[in-house]
């Protein structure tokens, strides 16, 4: 047993039994059958992250007015589970079951709720398994003989957080490391030294897995409690009311997610190795315009990534009512609603862009550009000028995108 191993579970017990005192208590079996004939007879089955809830009850609007129109199922398991799901060559591990506490959930037609309903008794088949990560982070390859499309949606941050009553403001990776991968360090992380406080979740989540590239400590050897979930995290750390407790406290989400709880939690600042400052993914506390992450200044980031098994290239017909949404070269202004809605990014508003987890930087440019639109929808107000056709622009922003001038 490595040293600090004994505290360490400890600590995570402990986490485990405060969970358990927060926790809402485990609703009754549901009752409403996932895919029922009369109701919901087309159905696509998403497992994986369970920070990307909010963005699939906003397409799932858009997938129940196809034609024909389809009920996106969903269960929550972990972006590197749902990875799994798709890639792996064992049918047994491609089917999500029914499990209390965590049952599948459908999307009501206007994506606004989401009910708890019974999967088939033998289990139903992973459509889609949507991840934070590229597949490779969770170790995945494509089986031989086996086509794996990576649709790749809009961009999402991964953050660490603190409860609002916090002084704390920033983050370094260096400390951010003495954290996570040795538990405080003895004393030496500053105030978050109690592995206790520490809101984390497990190696199959995307947000540590990316987390864990940006600081260099290993997903699977994290210190503190697994929370569960991102809602989980959120929750527990909002209650987190008490100054003296909430100053040791540290947690780690989905952007999406922390954005949803702004008066709870604050997002802290991060300063990667090589920089000479910190930054949040926003330019400020009160503007959600998501400046540094698309320029880049903001490091910890990457897109949100929809992956289905396809044939000759070409997904299933349950997977392509969701996945086509983000083959299209220009996205559908819909989809930018709901992606700008749901406080993520949509990539015709980046400035650059990455192949790897957390790898290098390189200039995005693209003729469907809509960072005009974009920054309208997150803010309210663009200083972009307004227009109808691309001869309305000047030769600085020629093309007219979304109705307005926009710079490819």
């Amino acid at each position: 047993m490595k040293p600090g191993a004994p505290f360490r579970a400890a600590a995570a017990s402990l986490a485990a039994c405060s969970a358990l005192l927060v926790a809402p208590l485990a609703s009754a079996d549901p009752t409403a059958i996932c895919h029922d004939p009369a109701i919901r007879p087309n159905v696509i089955y998403v497992a994986g992250s369970t920070a990307v809830k909010p963005f699939l009850g906003a397409l799932a609007a858009q997938v129940s007015l196809g034609t024909p129109p389809y009920t996106i199922v969903y269960q929550s398991q972990g972006s590197c589970t749902g990875v799994n799901a798709v890639f792996t060559s064992d049918p047994a591990q491609r089917l999500i079951k029914d499990k209390v506490g965590n049952f599948a959930v459908f999307f009501s037609a206007d994506g606004a709720t989401s009910s708890e309903c019974l999967l088939d008794a033998a289990g139903n088949t992973v459509d889609v398994g949507v991840s934070d990560v590229f597949a490779a982070t969770c170790g995945a390859t494509a089986p031989a003989g086996v086509q794996i499309g990576d649709y790749q949606g809009p961009i999402q941050a991964m953050t660490f957080v603190v409860p609002a009553v916090s002084t704390q403001r920033t983050i370094s990776a260096e400390a951010a490391y003495m954290v996570f991968g040795t538990g405080g360090n003895k004393g030496a992380a500053s105030t978050w030294i109690d592995p206790t406080y520490y809101f984390v979740r497990n190696a199959s989540s995307g947000t540590q897995q990316m987390l864990a590239s940006a600081i260099g400590a290993p997903a699977p050897n994290w210190w503190g409690g697994d929370r569960g979930g991102s809602g989980a995290v959120a929750s527990q750390m909002g209650l987190l009311l008490d100054p003296t407790i909430a100053e040791k406290a540290i947690g780690i989400l989905a952007g999406d997610v922390a954005a949803q709880t702004p008066d709870l939690l604050r997002v802290l600042k991060f300063q990667a190795k090589g920089q000479s400052c910190a930054y949040a993914p926003d330019s400020s506390p009160f503007i959600l315009d998501k400046t540094n992450l698309r320029d880049g200044h903001y490091p910890i980031w990457g897109p949100v990534h929809f992956f289905a098994r396809t044939t000759n290239g070409i997904p299933s017909v349950a997977a392509s009512a969701l996945v086509s949404r983000f083959a299209a070269p220009k996205p559908d202004q819909k989809l930018l609603d709901s992606i700008i809605a749901t406080h993520v990014v949509p990539k015709c508003a980046m400035r650059v862009t990455r192949s790897i987890e957390m790898g290098p930087l390189s200039s995005y440019t693209t003729d469907s550009r809509c960072s005009c639109y974009y920054e309208k929808g997150a803010t309210g107000k663009t200083s972009c000028q307004v227009c109808t056709k691309a001869s309305e622009c000047p030769g600085s922003a020629p093309a007219c995108n979304y109705g307005y001038c926009e710079t490819p």
